[in-house]
């Protein structure tokens, strides 16, 4: 091609090369930010309508329109046939334009280059894509590439809403990650140490079998009532006052000094408490997040290593709470966190996070190593996958029931409903083709789930 023919159009577009569907949503996000900019851009999830070639479309936009090829680098993308024959295409166009700056390498992740782009120095991703975008914006605005008066984001917003996500008027339940709060223990209760018991012990939650919280000379739990009655299985003391549950938690306690804003702090500590006592009676390992709260996970001695089967009728399916990436040499194990609130009624909020190890038994403590494991591993999951990998969890937890009973007490309760609350949404999305099949947990059929496999088969084997 002669340096006349390449110059013959106009060259105004940036053109995002990559491979792998996993990397869609970064693609969509800048492109959306360089158009909003003024950019023109042309990408392949920039989808035409059927009966257009738009590999054809693609290929011609990026021979005859690009003024820059903004290279998507990823070690498996860069492996692709695909992006090796776009960067063959670009290589060529750098020489016939003498661009030597014509492909500018985006690092999403480390990378072996190849030799074709071995010296192109890369806008570097890995840090924030904020920061990566204001140098790539940058280096566009030193290198003059042109942009239009008009942001082009409504073109690009058009474009997307093709062959990407549509609303279809269907209903269908949308899962929430609350669980509502069923049953509660009938009264809190305010309990004083005896005398010569050291109050520094006996406000210590560590020397107490149940969940309590330290509050003026004692401590508030829901222990039950009687004129002997201690703190069961712990550390004695005595039951100096007792108020109903739901009056404490509309009105406080008066006599001693708490509002009903926090007494529901202090509700919300014990069930916190209760539950993560829970857990951990259930074999599960805590992971100290960087916001101090705990994620419980299960390793491979005390969770199935297989796909957890669930069914409450109108939810079902089956997936992994614990994996292994082969790729990445490490074994994931799915986490949750329990947060309890009182409005706008009684439930519990579930976070969900991944937990990495090497052995899958042991957390990976290196806090940057497990961040971009985490973002590298589950970048390409979607909603689908966190909603069922919760409910496998809450199934396996509650042996295949329709409750949690959290002990906060001696034959005493926190009764907690699963699965999550789910609500009818009148429209539905059909997410366009991008889910990617997992390899490490590919889905499971619905026509091919097991209807004959017992309740303990498939909480505790798959």
């Amino acid at each position: 091609m002669s340096t006349t023919d390449v110059n013959a159009v106009p060259r105004t577009a940036l053109f995002i090369s990559h491979a792998t569907p996993e990397d869609n949503h970064f693609v969509r996000w800048l492109g959306a930010k360089l158009s909003a900019m003024g950019y023109e851009v042309w990408a392949d999830v920039m989808r035409l309508r059927g009966g257009s070639d738009w590999a054809r479309e693609l290929e011609n936009a990026l021979r005859k329109r690009s003024v820059k090829m903004l290279l998507v680098c990823t070690q498996s993308g860069l492996e692709k046939q695909g992006v090796r024959n776009e960067i063959e295409i670009a290589v060529n166009l750098a020489r016939d334009l003498k661009d030597t700056d014509f492909i500018i390498p985006l690092r999403l992740e480390r990378y072996d280059a190849p030799f074709r782009i071995a010296q192109s120095q890369y806008i570097d991703f890995m840090k924030g894509w904020a920061q990566g975008l204001a140098e790539l914006a940058d280096l566009l605005h030193e290198k003059s590439i042109p942009r239009s008066k008009s942001t082009g984001m409504e073109t690009w917003l058009q474009v997307q809403t093709i062959g990407s996500a549509q609303l279809q008027q269907k209903s269908e339940p949308l899962m929430s990650n609350w669980l509502t709060v069923r049953k509660m223990p009938a009264e809190i209760c305010y309990c004083e140490p005896f005398v010569g018991t050291p109050l520094d012990n006996f406000q210590n939650r560590q020397c107490h079998a149940w969940p309590v919280v330290p509050h003026r000379g004692g401590v508030l739990t829901f222990g039950r009532l009687s004129d002997t009655a201690v703190v069961e299985g712990s550390m004695p003391g005595k039951v100096s006052g007792a108020i109903a549950t739901g009056t404490f938690l509309a009105e406080g306690w008066a006599s001693l000094g708490m509002d009903p804003h926090q007494a529901r702090k202090v509700y919300s500590d014990l069930a916190a408490q209760a539950f993560e006592k829970y857990c951990a009676g259930r074999g599960l390992q805590g992971y100290v997040g960087s916001g101090g709260r705990i994620s419980w996970w299960g390793d491979i001695k005390t969770v199935p290593i297989g796909q957890v089967k669930f069914d409450w009728s109108f939810r079902r399916g089956a997936r992994q709470i614990i994996g292994q990436s082969e790729k990445r040499h490490v074994h994931w194990h799915y986490a949750v966190n329990a947060q309890f609130r009182t409005a706008p009624f009684l439930h519990a909020r579930i976070a969900a996070r991944l937990v990495f190890s090497e052995n899958g038994l042991d957390a990976i403590k290196d806090v940057r190593r497990a961040h971009t494991l985490r973002r590298s591993l589950a970048k390409g999951w979607r909603n689908p996958r966190w909603r069922d990998m919760l409910c496998a969890y809450l199934w396996w937890l509650s042996g295949g029931k329709a409750e949690l009973n959290i002990p906060v007490a001696a034959d005493t309760f926190i009764q907690i409903g699963v699965p999550p609350m789910q609500k009818s949404c009148p429209v539905t999305v059909d997410e366009g083709g991008d889910n990617i099949p997992d390899e490490d947990d590919p889905d499971i059929a619905v026509n091919d789930w097991d209807e004959d496999v017992s309740e303990a088969e498939s909480v505790e084997s798959d």
